[in-house]
């Protein structure tokens, strides 16, 4: 699709690094919205005759951005060049474009951040590559998680933001913080105001481009689109599609992927406009589809989360009515996005559980569904909230929970807990750290010997005590380092920018008087991704049981086998394999995912007030990166060969649970779910089982809620079309799969994922 202010020549990279310098002297709420002011209109994709709801962006080599494009201040070296490359016989442009590319090598905001690391902080993270890194730890850069005052925004329209912005500043007196963090929000509005009338301007061309081909049903399409967006400029709006456009254009203009609460926000407008006759239901219903082809051609991938249902709604009934129109959007249209949620609770309108029960069977794989009588109480626990301010909590993204338009979360960096056992197994074994840690291996080993009070190789340990010790400090350091490098990243953010589109639909900054993480915000938090869990938690509970307490598996045996990728060693493999296994509703496995978990969470938790946060918390929410990280992870002791996916998320591995879909389900509610910020467990049903015995699903699931599983994400499919996808990808285009925290096209995935789903138990 053509962006509106169709880019040539490298107009908006170096239109942009010119009013950078322009300003770079300025505050920096004011250099920012200035530069957004040029971005904004040049990256906006154009209207398709078949939109009701327009708006998207193509980000260019250079710009800001807090996630889509790059890390706020970013630049693409590779893009640069290949323009470099193309200048030919313009040896002055060619110029221009070096000199622009040097500029950005020196002040892009990432490599200003990591040039700021202590040599500790380079100790954990060696590199930045998380999905290429055989580190234990890696940074992700990203200012992730935003979940904005939507009702806000509906409810004061543009001007009442603007004048509410404006107020404040006044009164702000000789408060230069504020006032010049107020400047950068009016200009913000500006361009967002701008950006409605572009998208007014385009909607009125295509209207006549309609017209005059004949095509009557998409020129009063864009006719109705022209005469929202018009109504949005200066009003708050008054019906449903013109709180939907304006809606949009924000979400558009300051980058969020993931939208809260949405029957809360637009649930009275689609009420009240079917209500009074100005809309019948049909005509309700189409512009939620419309919305949701929208937030699908976005495709987050691993965002879009969209929320129905759940306590703390303003006005239930109404809102109950537009949730329910919302999953008929999901089972209608069968996209990967928007990720439909359902919060639940005992008393809810039964209707949504019942709708969700009935998409989900339909193969839909949303909504998933979050159980608030166990997660609102969970969340006070975690972050420390009374309940009044926990019944607002909102996962994003695969499932991290923060407070709506409250708190805020950043997922700024992964940990694979596999990764580190490799590594203390080998511990000592020069010619083995390279292939673990890379080049520097054997001179990080022996410095991270020193910080964590590790000075033995596996060889020497005398019982499973001492060994699990010395892997808990490696796994300490690991993420004390990681919490004190997502304070930083919040730091560095705030010393280059100040976020308007995000501080100014969050509680509190305007107020204050203050961007998002400059003290605006009311709780600032963290989360750090864990990865591997359960294979971490299997495999040290066979070296327990063979290696220190029946003593039937020499260490040195062992090692050799790893080593091996267990070619040679097959019985030992088999042994391994045979061991029990997390997700059969078995004590000694169970027990050791349990003190796993909780030390891991409780760890990162204490980080919080060493490192100035509010919450710091882990959350296992895999998306992917089960698979991308155990294709750098080396074969495991609980049987898993080499450079092979590990389980997902909370879930046991594939085909390890031989007990049952009851027995699975009793373990993965086990690990505490009061001391993280969310997990996510899938579960597998096939075709077959959820149609001729929904009756006796959904008893199970409901024994697992109310047993106290907080979360569930349902896919149901037969492995034989799964198989047949991977053979005729062509027919099987429509075939949703849940990977992780996301959905996805079944066909879309690599092969590695593909292989990792199918091996899931199917019941």
């Amino acid at each position: 699709m053509a962006t509106i202010d169709a880019r040539k020549d490298f107009e908006l990279e170096l239109g942009f690094t010119r009013i950078y310098k322009e300003y770079q002297n300025a505050h920096r709420a004011v250099r920012e919205a200035r530069c957004l002011q040029w971005q904004i209109p040049r990256i906006l994709l154009d209207v398709e005759e078949d939109d009701l709801v327009p708006g998207g962006c193509h980000y260019g080599a250079v710009g800001f951005s807090s996630q889509i494009g790059g890390f706020l201040y970013y630049y693409r070296e590779d893009e640069i060049k290949a323009e470099i490359a193309r200048c030919g016989d313009n040896p002055h442009r060619a110029q221009k474009l070096v000199e622009m590319l040097r500029f950005w090598r020196a002040e892009n905001s990432k490599d200003r951040l990591r040039a700021a690391y202590t040599p500790k902080q380079f100790l954990a993270m060696p590199t930045d590559d998380w999905e290429g890194t055989k580190a234990v730890s890696c940074p992700l850069y990203r200012i992730a998680g935003a979940v904005l005052d939507f009702g806000k925004l509906l409810e004061l329209g543009i001007d009442g933001l603007e004048e509410t912005v404006k107020s404040r500043a006044q009164r702000m007196g000789a408060d230069e913080e504020c006032r010049s963090v107020c400047e950068g929000m009016a200009i913000a509005l500006e361009t967002l105001r701008e950006t409605v009338c572009l998208y007014e301007k385009r909607a009125r061309l295509r209207k006549s481009e309609a017209e005059a081909a004949g095509r009557s049903e998409a020129a009063a399409r864009m006719q109705a689109m022209a005469e929202a967006l018009y109504a949005v400029r200066h009003k708050p709006p008054a019906h449903l599609l013109e709180a939907v456009e304006l809606f949009w254009m924000y979400v558009v203009v300051s980058e969020v992927r993931n939208y809260g609460r949405i029957d809360d926000y637009l649930g009275k407008f689609y009420a009240s406009d079917i209500d009074s006759g100005y809309l019948t239901q049909e005509q309700a219903d189409g512009i939620v589809r419309y919305l949701w082809k929208r937030m699908a051609k976005r495709r987050t991938i691993t965002d879009g989360r969209v929320f129905v249902g759940g306590r703390g709604r303003k006005d239930e009934k109404s809102a109950d009515r537009l949730a329910l129109s919302c999953i008929r959007a999901t089972q209608a249209l069968r996209e990967p996005d928007p990720q439909l949620s359902l919060r639940f609770y005992e008393g809810m309108n039964p209707a949504l559980y019942e709708a969700a029960m009935e998409a989900i069977g339909e193969g839909c794989t949303y909504p998933v569904l979050y159980n608030d009588d166990q997660i609102v109480a969970d969340v006070e626990e975690a972050f420390g909230l009374p309940k009044e301010e926990a019944v607002h909590y909102v996962p994003y993204g695969c499932g991290e929970y923060v407070i709506d338009h409250k708190s805020f979360g950043t997922p700024s960096g992964v940990i694979n807990l596999l990764k580190g056992l490799e590594v203390l197994l080998y511990w000592g074994k020069g010619q083995d750290v390279p292939h673990l840690l890379g080049e520097r291996g054997a001179v990080m080993q022996e410095t991270l010997g020193r910080v964590c009070g590790i000075d033995k190789t596996f060889l020497q340990y005398q019982d499973f005590d001492e060994f699990y010790g010395a892997y808990k400090r490696l796994i300490h350091f690991h993420i004390q380092v990681m919490a004190q490098q997502e304070k930083m990243e919040y730091d560095f953010a705030d010393s280059v920018c100040c976020l308007p589109y995000l501080s100014m639909l969050y509680d509190d900054c305007i107020e204050r008087g203050r961007g998002l993480f400059g003290g605006g915000i009311r709780y600032l938090g963290g989360t750090l991704e864990s990865y591997g869990n359960v294979n971490t938690a299997d495999s040290l509970y066979a070296i327990k049981k063979l290696v220190f307490e029946e003593k039937s598996v020499e260490p040195k045996k062992l090692l050799e086998a790893l080593r091996a990728d267990f070619a040679g060693y097959e019985a030992l493999r088999a042994r391994l394999r045979a061991c029990d296994k997390f997700g059969n509703d078995l004590e000694g496995p169970d027990a050791l995912m349990q003190d796993l978990h909780r030390f891991v969470c409780l760890t990162a938790k204490a980080q919080a007030k060493q490192v100035g946060l509010d919450s710091y918390l882990i959350v296992v929410i895999n998306n992917s990166a089960n698979t991308s990280l155990g294709l750098l992870t080396g074969a495991s002791a609980d049987g898993r060969r080499a450079y092979t996916p590990m389980a997902n998320a909370n879930g046991p591995q594939g085909g390890a649970d031989k007990n049952g879909v009851t027995a699975a389900l009793n373990s993965m509610r086990k690990p505490a779910t009061n001391i993280h910020a969310g997990a996510v467990q899938n579960i597998k049903f096939s075709k077959e089982t959820f149609r001729e015995n929904r009756r006796a699903v959904e008893q199970v699931l409901q024994a697992y809620f109310k047993a106290g599983g907080a979360q569930l994400m349902v896919t149901v499919v037969g492995r034989e079309d799964l198989e047949k996808a991977q053979r005729f990808p062509e027919r099987y285009r429509g075939l949703l799969v849940r990977v992780g925290g996301f959905s996805a096209r079944f066909v879309e995935l690599s092969r590695e994922v593909q292989g990792e789903i199918l091996n899931r138990t199917c019941y």
